[in-house]
C-alpha cells in the first residue's frame, strides 16, 4: 500500500504516512467519495497506483545508460572498426549518404561512417528520452512508448528495457499520472494538482 499524497510505502495498519504525515484511509473505505468506473473511487481513477512516480527515475537512468552505451559503441566502431575489420571500410559504398562523396578521398568516411552516424542517432534519441523523462517533458512519454516498442527487437538488453518502459508508461492510468506530473512540475498529489 502506498500513500496517495507522496507515494511512499505505508504499513498495513498505519494511520498516517511516515514521510508526509497524511492520514491513511483503510482499504475498502470510500466514504465521501464518488464512485467511478468499475466501482473504483473517482480519485483512484485520476492517477494510477503511483507506478510512474515510483519507476520514472529508474526508467530514465536505464535509458541514459543504454544511450551512452550505444554512443560509445558507435564511437568505437567509427574510430577503431576499420582497423580491426578492414572489409567494413567501404561497406555500403555510395548507397549511404556520405559514402559516395567522401568515400574515395577518406576511406574511413565510407559506408561504415555513414552507418555509424545513422545508428548513433538512436543513441542521441535514447539520451534525449532520458532527459525528457527526468525533466517531465510532455512529449517524453510518447517518445518513450515509441522507443520502447522499437527496442523490443534488440535482444536481450533492449527487449528488457522496452518491456520495463512499456510496463511503466503504457497503461492509460500511467498516462494520466504522467500528465499530472507534467502539470504539477513532478509533484503528484500536491495542492495544485489535487484541487
Amino acid at each position: 500500500m502506498f500513500c496517495d499524497g507522496c507515494g511512499a510505502p505505508v504499513t498495513a495498519g498505519g494511520r498516517y504516512c511516515a514521510k508526509c504525515g497524511k492520514a491513511i484511509k483503510p482499504a475498502g473505505v470510500a466514504t465521501g467519495q464518488t464512485m467511478g468506473q468499475g466501482g473504483v473511487p473517482a480519485g483512484a481513477n485520476s492517477a494510477s497506483d503511483g507506478r510512474v512516480r515510483r519507476n520514472l527515475r529508474i526508467v530514465a537512468t536505464l535509458w541514459m545508460i543504454y544511450g551512452g552505451l550505444r554512443l560509445a559503441g558507435m564511437a568505437w566502431m567509427l574510430i577503431f572498426g576499420t582497423m580491426f575489420f578492414p572489409f567494413l571500410r567501404n561497406w555500403g559504398g555510395g548507397g549511404w549518404p556520405f559514402g559516395g562523396r567522401w568515400g574515395g578521398e577518406f576511406p574511413f568516411l565510407g559506408g561504415l561512417f555513414s552507418m555509424g552516424i545513422f545508428l548513433a542517432l538512436f543513441g542521441v534519441l535514447y539520451v534525449l528520452l532520458a532527459w525528457g523523462l527526468l525533466e517531465r517533458q510532455p512529449w517524453a512519454r510518447t517518445l518513450g512508448l515509441v522507443l520502447g516498442f522499437l527496442t523490443l527487437i534488440r535482444f536481450p538488453l533492449g527487449t528488457a528495457l522496452g518491456i520495463y518502459t512499456l510496463w511503466v508508461l503504457l497503461p492509460e492510468s500511467s498516462g494520466r499520472e504522467y500528465d499530472q506530473m507534467v502539470a504539477g512540475g513532478g509533484q503528484v498529489g500536491s495542492a495544485a494538482v489535487s484541487s
